[in-house]
This record gives C-alpha cells, structure tokens and sequence, in this order.
C-alpha cells in the first residue's frame, strides 16, 4: 500500500510530483505521472475537471487552450473530444500525440504502481456533480487506500466526507487562517496543504499535535535561490521540521529537489 497520509508517524515522507513531474513533463498526464515516480515520487497531485456529458478528465483549467491543441471550455466539450485532444505539443513537440487521460486510467495506473494520489476537485461550475462522479469511480475501483481529495473549496470537502466518511481529504491554504486548527476541524479535514509563505513551524507543530497531516507545497529551487541567496534561507527549516516529524508531505514541480531536499533532512543530526 501507498504511504499514509500521516506518513511521519512512520518516520516516512511523502514526496508529490505536483501534476506529475511538470518541470520536464507535460502535466497531468500518465507519462508526467511515471516520470515523477521514477525519479522519486510516491504520490502524485491531479487534477480533476468535469466534461459536458459528466465524465471526468485529468486536467487543471476550466479551459483546454493552454495545454491542448483545442479551445474553449472543458465543460463545453464531451470526453470523447477531449480525449481526442493533444495535450504534449505545446509542451514541447518532442511530446507531440499524448493525450489527457481519465480519472479511472490514473486510478488504474496508480493501483498497479502503489502509488498514492492526491486528487484536486478544480471543477467550479458542477461542483456536487464531479464529487458524486469521482466518488462512484472511486467506489468501484476500491481505491481509498490510495487517494486522498483535496480543494480550496473546504465546503466541498465537507460534502465529500458526508457522502463518503472513508475518503480522507486535504484543505488547500493559500493564507493563514485564524484558529487554523478548529477551522480544519470543522470541515472534518484530515490534512493540509500550506504554501512556503504561509508555514510556521508553531502551526506544523499544532496540526501534527490534533491528528492533521501537513503537506509543504514549494516552488522551483531557482526561485527558492532568490532567498537563500540574500541570507533568506529557509531549506534549514524545512529541514529541521521534516527531521522532527512536523512534515507529512513535500509537493512540487520539481521531483529532483523535492527528493534532495527530503534525503538532506534525513541526515541531519537528532
């Protein structure tokens, strides 16, 4: 089985390749997915949409014109055309005719790879209707043990965990909430995803302290370099957290660095 969500209980860290490996890869696809296992990954963050006739397709915009060879948007357009659709070219033509693919192909492939996958509801328009979708696939493919839902939505994940208490789920936080612990509380939230601007060491320390599993999303090392170049470091931390069990998960772009990161804290002393 995959890691857990609380994977420093076991003394583990969970490594997420932000929709797939998307530094070298074209996202949100099954190669970008493999890719960011083979260099290290074992969870990978996608992204779901819901087409015209309520099927669901791994993709991050509401539109298909930045990452496929069509236009407009997904909700416009049934599978069956989306998935006709080149989503590799724009990328870079070396990845020309791969395709975007479903919810129960990356289900599938993550079964067979025992990898776990963080699933983000991006849809907006047909919000209840991708959840009572996506939570049929997951029933029938028996997949809880590999999945976790994830939003910036909390109400969404609220709704998910009344349909389904077993499905586990992880707010998205983009600022720092006031009583951030009993606000996560509320929504019956089993994890967060907090971005480098917004991580504490204290609030790490109060969500692993109330059972909450804590995802560190990061941004590519070159822009990371911006900091630690001006004396603003803040790898040591990140670290040192991830050293003392405070960091569940680290998701990004870049798997190499995630991984790196990830085998640096392990050695540091006690």
């Amino acid at each position: 089985m995959p890691l857990p969500l609380h994977a420093a209980r076991q003394g583990s860290l969970r490594i997420a390749a932000h929709r797939g490996f998307s530094r070298h890869f074209p996202e949100n696809t099954i190669l970008a997915y493999q890719k960011g296992v083979d260099a290290g990954a074992n969870e990978c963050e996608i992204d779901l949409m819901l087409t015209r006739d309520e099927k669901i397709v791994v993709m991050h915009d509401r539109t298909l014109d930045r990452t496929t060879n069509g236009w407009g948007f997904v909700g416009d357009h049934d599978l069956d055309h989306i998935l006709a659709l080149d989503v590799g070219a724009k990328f870079d033509p070396r990845f020309a005719g791969t395709r975007a693919p479903t919810l129960a192909e990356v289900v599938a492939w993550a079964k067979q790879t025992d990898t776990r996958l963080a699933i983000e509801m991006k849809e907006r328009e047909r919000a209840d209707r991708l959840a009572d979708v996506m939570i049929a696939t997951l029933r029938e493919m028996d997949a809880f043990g590999h999945v976790a839902i994830s939003s910036f939505d909390h109400l969404d994940l609220r709704r998910v965990k009344e349909i389904e208490p077993r499905l586990q789920t992880e707010a998205i936080i983009h600022h720092r909430p006031l009583d951030l612990v009993n606000s996560m509380r509320t929504c019956g939230i089993d994890g967060v995803s907090l971005e480098l601007n917004y991580f504490y060491r204290a609030d790490a320390e109060a969500l692993q302290e109330a059972g909450i599993a804590v995802r560190l999303s990061l941004p590519l090392p070159e822009k990371l370099a911006v900091f630690w170049q001006s004396g603003r470091d803040r790898l040591p931390l990140i670290r040192r957290c991830i050293k003392d069990g405070l960091i569940d998960a680290l998701i990004g772009d870049d798997v190499d660095f995630l991984c790196m990161l990830g085998r640096s804290a392990a050695e540091l002393e006690s």
